[in-house]
Parts: structure tokens; C-alpha cells; sequence
């Protein structure tokens, strides 16, 4: 099939979102990725990130603001842009700070920085001599590294600059194999930050200010076997001191934060324990329950993120607000129903509600807004490549991350969950026909 028609569609959409883009009435999300199709269209922008590496969220409300705060950002690299458009970049964090990563093309940059400040961090590269000279000299590294130790796959992690990358990189290249790494064979090693393992924790984490010695220790052992073994005491302790509070609530699974030390988790567990003496909790459906170094999360119908030292009286009154079972059970039943009347229909869309972190209210309430939106403007027809609409919540930092960088966000229009009718109507129009005056 010929690529010329996605390539008209791509065109037209930018034309059309040059006007649009600073415009933060309505949802924040949807603004967002109008801002961000402009971007990786006109610039090469391949991937944005709200606040990446944030731990602190605090509460739904902080999350929020937060998505705010990105908007904000995000409007103003856009326009430096417009003054730097040859940047390189391919990868922007919207951040609390500068820091250029990963070689040359990427940049985290602070959300409320002005424009001229941004301008001038896009201009602040090295001489392409000295930039060919930085790539060598990590390459010579890589090679040494690669042919004394079994590590299969070496990289740098985003948090890090450059130039701590080559000093961890320069660190590891002096270190001495032997036999008890060769048992090891690490099939990936990253330096970063931090020792805490990634979400995959078949990758070895080293820290790029980490002395030889200590590098030398996590290649010959598995940090994994430590940190799973001092988990299971405290997860037998946990079961032993609350597991039947745990039970009574009916929660499956009760987790930890990796950076909470264990008294931190256990006081979580004896906190929240307390607070299921409650009826009204007694009422809810609990998935994921995590104890947290700093937020305090309702995520979904099911899942929670609890602050480690909150009193039981404030568990109650926070999650109180999550949705009794009975009211999850009719919300389910209706979003499945209204999914059904979604499908099929004349504009060439298909409604889904994101998988993760969305209340069913309020996928319930989205599908209405669609079908709503295809009732009143029956002449609609959606522009291809596109073929979805995917209904994420807006406020939340993660899934807004997902949706601006998703694999599929070519043929995926992602819309918050949370828009009014109206904003739906004026957020597809950039995608297909303009709609016509309501039907009456």
C-alpha cells in the first residue's frame, strides 16, 4: 500500500495544529498531544515524557498539576523550537532540571523555564569534532569492556549526563575480570544512578560514581538473590502480624516500594491493617495495595498507592472515595454495554477504554460522550491511518506518558477520558471531516 496518503494526513495535521497548540482550554492531556504530534512532525520529537524519574508524586491532585505543569512545558519548548529547529533532539523530558543524555539527542528540560532559557539550552551542544571525539572515546570503552567481561548488552540509562556516563563506562573498563563473574554472564548491565533494579530485574544496575570495588562485587554477585531474600522476610512478617486483616479485607496482593527500608514497610501494613477495621473499606474491591515512600493514590477501581506513615484515620478518609463494590459491578456491566454500541459505526473509529489506571465511571461516561459525539454528527468520517479512539485518563503522569509515546499513537487517537462532549467533539474534528451542527 502506498505510504502517500499517511503522508497528506500527516502535513494537514500539522498545518492545522499550528493553531491550535497554545490553546490550554479544556483537557490537558488532549492539548498535550496535539503539541506533541506538531513536534515530532516539524522537529523529530520521537518521545516526551512528563516529569520521567519522578518518584514524589503525592496525591491524585498533586498528579494532576503535574500534567499542568508538562502542558506548560511542553508549549514552551515548542516554541524555542520554532527558534532552534535543527536540534538533533529525539527525545525530550519535561523535568525539573537540565540534563543532556544519552549522546546527542536527547534533553530534560525544567517545566517552568523560559523561553529564552530553552532556546539557549537547545543551542548549547559540542563542536561536532568534539562530539565525534565523546562518541570514540564510549565506543573504545564499550569494546574493553565487552572483551573482558561477559556482559552481552551495555548501555546508559537516561538519568544520567554524558558525562557521568563516560566516567562509569571508564570505571568498569579498569575493573579485572575473574571466575565468579564468569559465572555471572550478565545479559544486560546499566549505569545509572542508583543500585535499585529496574522494573526487568535481569539487568545489573551499577552506579556511574561507583569505585571499582564495589563494581567488582555486584559483577560477581546476583544483587537480586539479596534483595528477594530480605523481601520474603518481610513479606512473612507481614502475613504473620496482619495477614488476617489483609484476608478480611479481601486484598490479593500487598506490595512494597523498592526504596522502603522495612520498618517503613511494615508501619505501611500495620497502618493500613488498622484502617481495614473500618466497614465502609470493607465495602471495596482491593487489587494492587503499595506502600509508598511518598504518595497517596487511588489509581483505579481496584488499585492503591498508600504513603507508608499515614495515620489509619487518613487511609479511611482518603479511600473512602474509591467506589463500592457494588457501584464497580454496575459501572463494569454498563462500559460493556455501551462498548458493544461503539463498534461499527459510520465514522470509521472504534472506542476502547485504556487497560490501566481508569476508573469504569468514567470509561462508562466516555463511551456515552462517543456515542453522543456519532449521533450528532452522523457526516464524520475519520482521516486515515487512524482507526481508534483509546479513552486514558488525562491526570494520570503515567498513562499520559504511554499515550504520548505509545507504538501505535499513528493510528491511535488518544483523548481524556475526562473531556466534556464539547471537547471531544473539537478534539476529533483535528483527526477526520469537521463535524457538522449537531443533529436535533
Amino acid at each position: 500500500m502506498s505510504r502517500f496518503p499517511y503522508r497528506v494526513i500527516q502535513i494537514l495535521l500539522a498545518v492545522s495544529l499550528l493553531t491550535v497548540a497554545p490553546v490550554f482550554a479544556g483537557s490537558m492531556f488532549n492539548a498535550l498531544s496535539l503539541i506533541k504530534m506538531e513536534m515530532e512532525q516539524r522537529y523529530g520529537i520521537t518521545n516526551l515524557e512528563c516529569f520521567p524519574f519522578l518518584e514524589n508524586i503525592g496525591t491524585n491532585q498533586d498528579e494532576a498539576q503535574r500534567v499542568q505543569h508538562c502542558l506548560t512545558g511542553t508549549t514552551t519548548l515548542a516554541s524555542a523550537l520554532k527558534e532552534v529547529p535543527n536540534s538533533g533532539l529525539t527525545i525530550v523530558g519535561i523535568s525539573t532540571r537540565y540534563l543532556r543524555s544519552g549522546g546527542f539527542h536527547s534533553l530534560l528540560v525544567p517545566w517552568d523555564a523560559s523561553r529564552e532559557d530553552m532556546v539557549r539550552s537547545l543551542r548549547e551542544q559540542l563542536a561536532p569534532e568534539k562530539q565525534k571525539q565523546f562518541i570514540a572515546d564510549v565506543h573504545q570503552l564499550k569494546q574493553r569492556i565487552q572483551s573482558g567481561l561477559r556482559i552481552r548488552e551495555l548501555y546508559c540509562t537516561f538519568r544520567i549526563s554524558n558525562a557521568h556516563c563516560l566516567r562509569g563506562y571508564q570505571t568498569l573498563a579498569g575493573v579485572e575480570p575473574n571466575r565468579r563473574m564468569g559465572r555471572m554472564s550478565w545479559a544486560s548491565v546499566a549505569i545509572t544512578d542508583t543500585h535499585l533494579p529496574d522494573k526487568d530485574r535481569t539487568i545489573l544496575t551499577l552506579k556511574y560514581d561507583d569505585p571499582p570495588e564495589t563494581m567488582t562485587h555486584r559483577l560477581q554477585n546476583d544483587p537480586v538473590v539479596e534483595i528477594w531474600t530480605r523481601e520474603k522476610k518481610i513479606y512473612r512478617e507481614i502475613k504473620q502480624q496482619y495477614g488476617k486483616a489483609l484476608a478480611a479485607l479481601q486484598v490479593p496482593n500487598f506490595f512494597c516500594d523498592k526504596h522502603l527500608e522495612q520498618k517503613e514497610c511494615l508501619e505501611g501494613a500495620k497502618n493500613f491493617s488498622a484502617a481495614g477495621n473500618d466497614p465502609g473499606l470493607k465495602r471495596k474491591l482491593w487489587g494492587q495495595v503499595l506502600v509508598h515512600k511518598y504518595n497517596t493514590l487511588i489509581k483505579d477501581d481496584h488499585d492503591v498507592v498508600l504513603r507508608y506513615d499515614l495515620p489509619p484515620g487518613e487511609i479511611v478518609r482518603i479511600f473512602s472515595n474509591k467506589p463500592d463494590q457494588a457501584v464497580i459491578q454496575v459501572n463494569v456491566t454498563l462500559a460493556e454495554k455501551l462498548e458493544k454500541r461503539t463498534k461499527n459505526n459510520s465514522s470509521g473509529l472504534r472506542a476502547v477504554c485504556d487497560l490501566e489506571g481508569l476508573q469504569s465511571a468514567d470509561c462508562a461516561q466516555g463511551f456515552k460522550n462517543f456515542i453522543t459525539f456519532i449521533r450528532n454528527h452522523r457526516d464524520y468520517r475519520v482521516s486515515r491511518p487512524f482507526t481508534d479512539v483509546m479513552l486514558i485518563d488525562g491526570t494520570r503522569l503515567g498513562r499520559v506518558n504511554f499515550a504520548l509515546n505509545s507504538k501505535v499513537r499513528h493510528s491511535y487517537i488518544y483523548v481524556d477520558v475526562h473531556s466534556s462532549p464539547e471537547e471531544l467533539a473539537g478534539h476529533l474534528s483535528r483527526f477526520g471531516s469537521p463535524p457538522s451542527d449537531p443533529v436535533r
